[in-house]
């Protein structure tokens, strides 16, 4: 093959590309494999980014690369960093660059990820606002650290970042429009208790507000209150990068779930496969359609579509998983994160370490959260939305801190 021709060709230059490349070397140590990616890096994790990097206690290359530098010249993978892929002929198997050029595949991965959304609010595009996305942002927010920051939006990244401020001696504020802090997948207690940890931690939190206008020494809501911080962080949500699928023709849904995939991630053009943030797949487990924006999302996706493209036959069977550090609690959510009505503790909602289980209109278990949960917990928390138990008649024995969890596995 010349080299403008791949077996395999990965757009998008993050955990997806780089654990699908790693999986087709399992079953194809011979094709060629191209990864395009837009950012000047290989593929790095992101979650260090509002965690352990942001903080500086720990140094890129132990926590950012997927792998490290050495494995892509020693596995045969091409890196095209800081180059954007803009147009593909699904029939003639080319991509087109921003530069021009025209590459041929054979296989195509669309792993485009997503973007930060943005406010359309005056000041926005102030020098005392960032978003936090890349590897870049977070050198700039990082910069910042000790000072006081407005966190817009009481998302993931707000809380965590926020988090990160107040414990190397700054101060934050998180405004959310919402009655509590993350509210799209947690109940009010949950809600309540973070608050209260992080206002405990010296953090300021307005609900129920929104801002309204970014100034040169802070923020602005609709409450009409005047918020100042030295950087304003906008955090509300991400959007999927769709620019490269549409040009490409794959099926896409604008409003809500990119790129559709099958539970192979099959997408509508023979040959292509997606994954990642930008794709919507059918997830067999939950049973619908939906987009998944987390590390671990990323990660399976990955392993799968390179597996099916080197020619296995691997369908989506996991139960969603999601994580996230604050202060002095690491979060796991197992199941789905919009399937049940929360409020059944399982422990203390008020100390470090509990469990609250959501349930549906059958009170049966579809999904669960651990703050600080044991290593030896992490394998019952898994299964139980994927068993889905009825807690009929059990509440008072999940509230008490001793009932192991493991029993509500044999539960009819």
């Amino acid at each position: 093959m010349s080299q403008h021709s791949f077996r395999y060709v990965l757009i998008g230059g993050g955990l997806a590309s780089a654990t699908a490349a790693e999986n087709i070397r399992k079953f194809d140590t011979d094709g060629t494999i191209l990864i395009i990616g837009s950012e000047p890096h290989p593929p790095y994790n992101r979650p260090p980014l509002s965690k352990e990097y942001l903080r500086g206690e720990a140094a890129a290359g132990d926590v950012l690369p997927v792998q490290p530098p050495s494995w892509y010249l020693d596995n045969h993978v091409r890196l095209m960093t800081g180059t954007t892929a803009v147009d593909a002929d699904t029939s003639a198997k080319t991509v087109t660059l921003s530069g021009g050029e025209t590459i041929h595949y054979e296989k195509l991965l669309v792993a485009t990820g997503s973007s930060p959304r943005n406010l359309d609010i005056p000041g926005v595009d102030g020098p005392n606002v960032s978003m936090l996305r890349t590897w870049e942002d977070c050198d700039r927010i990082n910069a910042h650290l000790g000072s006081k920051i407005v966190l817009v939006g009481g998302g993931y990244i707000g809380v965590e970042v926020a988090a990160d401020f107040l414990q190397k001696g700054g101060k934050a504020t998180i405004i959310e429009p919402s009655d509590h802090l993350w509210s799209k997948f947690t109940s009010p207690e949950y809600g309540a208790f973070l608050k209260a940890k992080l206002e405990a931690a010296g953090a300021e939190i307005i609900l129920g507000d929104e801002v309204t206008e970014i100034t040169s020494t802070g923020v602005k809501t609709k409450a009409g209150k005047a918020v100042a911080g030295d950087l304003v962080l906008v955090a509300v949500g991400v959007k999927p990068n769709l620019d490269f699928a549409q040009a490409a023709g794959l099926d896409v849904d604008e409003k809500k779930n990119g790129i559709l995939v099958n539970e192979y991630l099959e997408t509508s053009v023979p040959d292509v496969w997606a994954a990642g943030d930008a794709a919507g797949f059918q997830d067999p487990v939950l049973g619908k359609l939906w987009r998944v924006e987390h590390w671990n999302n990323a990660l399976w996706h990955g392993e799968i579509a390179g597996a099916n493209m080197a020619g296995q036959h691997v369908a989506y069977d996991h139960i969603p998983n999601f994580f996230s550090d604050a202060l002095d609690i690491h979060f796991e959510l197992f199941g789905d994160p919009q399937g049940g009505k929360g409020g059944l503790f399982h422990g203390d909602p008020a100390s470090n370490r509990f469990d609250e289980l959501y349930v549906d209109k059958d009170n049966q278990v579809v999904m669960v959260i651990s703050v600080n949960p044991p290593e030896s917990l992490l394998g019952t928390l898994e299964k139980l939305p994927r068993v889905k138990p009825a807690v009929d008649g059990l509440e008072d024995q999940i509230r008490n801190a001793d009932f192991d969890l493991e029993m509500l596995l044999a539960v009819d």
